[in-house]
């Protein structure tokens, strides 16, 4: 096998492959023009687009094209972007399980958790493009933006976070993970405004004052923050910072992408701020956690299944809008080729007002 994974196929392995190849058989009876995700939104084109997803660094297991969900959620992110190209590509936090990046797994840990999943939004470099080999064919000419926030895990081994800041981007030269634990702004065309969060406590007033102004500096009028702990009931210090920031910066937060829990979710309105809360904390595995400081009050939808986040920036008057799209990847890299599901689709104002557009409700 490639990419530095090795195994031994055995009389169990033999008839996962048995299993594999009838389900791909059955599979490919299925047409894929119907899937909700192929469907062109109606009216103007996005003038700003992002693809987000969290929790995705889990180490590989055996027969990974068939059977890992990080590669199912990747192809399915690769055919969102080639049917609507984003600006960028938003990973959530967690980006390496379990215990963060380390030194002897430096190179495959990024082909397995980074490259081989993302072809399409990489730009590699010379040495990375020469450990892939001809894996990675859907290399654009012009990749997206790479932004990544920092999880709890990525923090659990001494050096994981200066890895990904320092060392990762010699190898993906567009990975942007900033080096600063305040606030950073990052703009994308349009208007629209990311604020990049070390969402770790403390969440006291140095924390309320430094995303206040982080707020103020965002050029909007259109403002998302990127963090890997949502602000949750699970977590309500953190909600109330972000509430206490928005209050003091006199700036709408339209909504907050996160990770952390293992789900696609959304909570509108859950504080003064942010408008809407949006979970895709299942880009390689889904689990509801069980722990307090996974509990989620007042959700407007909430599901178990491996999947991410799309954001577009819709500019058209009178109505100019964020779409915020979650979509359902396969449970398993075999069948990523039948695409994502469209489960839930909701639109932010200018004015922080949500409404929920798809018909599914």
């Amino acid at each position: 096998m490639r990419w530095g994974t090795r195994c031994r196929v055995g009389p169990r392995s033999l008839v996962w492959l048995a299993v594999a190849a009838l389900l791909f058989a059955l599979g490919t009876q299925v047409s894929c023009t119907s899937d909700e995700s192929d469907i062109e939104p109606a009216g103007s084109p996005p003038v700003a687009s992002l693809l987000a997803v969290g929790d995705t660094g889990q180490p590989w297991t055996v027969l990974p094209h068939l059977f890992e969900g990080q590669l199912a959620v990747g192809a399915a992110m690769q055919r969102e972007h080639d049917r609507l190209p984003v600006d960028a590509l938003v990973l959530l936090g967690d980006n390496f399980y379990p215990n963060g990046l380390v030194e002897n797994e430096l190179i495959r840990r990024i082909v397995q958790n980074v490259a081989r999943p993302y072809c399409a939004f990489i730009d590699p470099s010379p040495e990375l493009v020469a450990v892939l080999g001809g894996d990675c064919s859907s290399w654009g000419l012009s990749p997206p933006r790479l932004l990544a926030v920092v999880g709890n895990h990525d923090l659990m081994s001494t050096g994981s976070l200066e890895l990904q800041r320092r060392v990762v981007p010699r190898f993906v030269r567009n990975w942007d993970m900033p080096v600063d634990e305040s606030p950073v702004v990052r703009e994308l065309p349009g208007g629209l405004s990311l604020i990049l969060l070390d969402s770790a406590s403390p969440w006291g007033d140095l924390e309320v004052r430094e995303l206040a102004m982080a707020l103020q500096r965002a050029r909007g009028p259109w403002r998302v923050i990127i963090g890997h702990r949502p602000p949750i009931a699970g977590h309500p210090q953190l909600s109330q910072m972000v509430a206490r920031a928005a209050g003091e910066s006199g700036r709408i937060v339209h909504a907050y992408l996160a990770g952390h829990v293992h789900a696609l979710a959304a909570i509108p309105a859950l504080a003064p701020a942010p408008a809407l809360t949006v979970i895709a904390g299942s880009g390689a595995r889904a689990k509801i956690q069980g722990a307090t400081e996974y509990r989620i009050e007042n959700a407007d939808m909430i599901v178990e299944a491996l999947g991410f986040v799309r954001v577009d920036l819709v500019s058209e008057t009178p109505r100019p809008r964020l779409r915020v799209t979650l979509l359902r990847a396969r449970p398993t890299a075999l069948l990523a080729f039948l695409g994502s599901t469209r489960i839930a689709e909701y639109e932010i104002g200018l004015d922080g007002s949500v409404a929920r557009a798809d018909a599914t409700r």
